[in-house]
């Protein structure tokens, strides 16, 4: 059985890095001649030295079509909150955070096929993986209406997901609806940045060749059918249902370059955002790409309020 321990401190971690500002960071590897001469340029500091941190796996695993699903709720009361990590991640990487919002909520964190404690299925979309837990959530007899809380490559499968359920949004009562998102400076592959005429033709050719590397990198590394992924939401552009949008500063994506390509792009992502997210509101955070970890507090007063919201009609 092909499964991958989360967050592995060096691989995951990176890969992670690599995925979260994989725009940004895709064509800064790109411009240096590859991932193993950008490391050796950077040298060890790429990698961030806080911990894993601590989880006590209280979950279960839910049979899906044969196969295995880690399913981990906790806390009760409505809306449910769904924890969605990012690449190569599972249940664990929410250790700072899964018991915060239990004490006002429910809430459930899982592990992705093939990740952690789940069985792996082979080549996926995020559509089949968004069907794997919504199954191991009815089976475990979860019910929504969810808000869900995504960090970097979990973005895409939070959007999949809430597309596959009933339309969402302020005041939807249905079981298994999406209200809102907490999006934790999320992988946008789709944003449109390649696509902005502000940008130079050289510099949109650069930041497309990103996003196929990228896609490369994610298909490998989580058996992600990357092209049927990019088919399942290129009808998801805008997005919108409400949210929260905890992203990091986009310069740190997006350095490397000339100021002036780095500015242009910066340019671009804000002017994309507020298109692709027409009723999110956009917080720059001081952290790295790992807001859970760093600031593990902000995600949880963010989805308590979100919560309170909600339940107040």
């Amino acid at each position: 059985m092909n499964r991958r321990s989360p967050l592995r401190r060096t691989a995951i971690v990176l890969a992670a890095l690599i995925v979260g500002g994989a725009v940004g960071l895709a064509i800064d590897i790109g411009r240096v001649g590859g991932l193993d001469a950008w490391l050796s340029a950077r040298g060890p500091t790429v990698i961030p030295t806080f911990d894993v941190p601590p989880y006590e796996a209280r979950g279960r695993l839910v049979e899906v079509d044969g196969r295995s699903v880690y399913l981990d709720c906790r806390g009760a009361g409505s809306p449910t909150v769904i924890l969605e990590t990012g690449f190569g991640g599972g249940a664990d990487g929410w250790g700072y955070v899964l018991d915060g919002v239990a004490a006002f909520t429910r809430v459930c964190a899982w592990d992705r096929p093939g990740i952690g404690r789940s069985a792996a299925r082979g080549l996926h979309s995020a559509g089949e993986a968004a069907a794997d837990l919504r199954a191991a959530l009815e089976t475990a007899g979860e019910e929504g209406p969810f808000i869900v809380v995504a960090h970097s490559l979990g973005g895409v499968y939070a959007r999949v997901f809430a597309a596959a359920g009933p339309p969402g949004g302020r005041g939807a009562t249905a079981r298994d609806a999406v209200l809102a998102f907490v999006m934790l400076d999320t992988y946008e592959p789709d944003l449109g940045v390649a696509d902005d005429p502000a940008l130079s033709p050289e510099t949109r050719a650069m930041v497309r060749q990103a996003l196929d590397d990228g896609g490369t990198m994610l298909q490998a590394g989580e058996e992600v059918d990357w092209a049927a992924t990019l088919a399942e939401l290129r009808p998801l552009n805008p997005t919108e249902l409400p949210a929260v949008l905890l992203m990091t500063d986009p310069h740190q994506h997006y350095g490397g370059h000339e100021p002036a390509v780095t500015e242009a792009l910066v340019a671009a992502w804000y002017r994309a955002i507020p298109v692709r997210y027409p009723n999110g509101t956009l917080e720059i955070v001081p952290t790295g790409h790992f807001v859970q970890l760093e600031r593990p507090d902000l995600v949880i007063e963010r989805v308590r309020e979100l919560v309170t919201e909600q339940r107040a009609g």
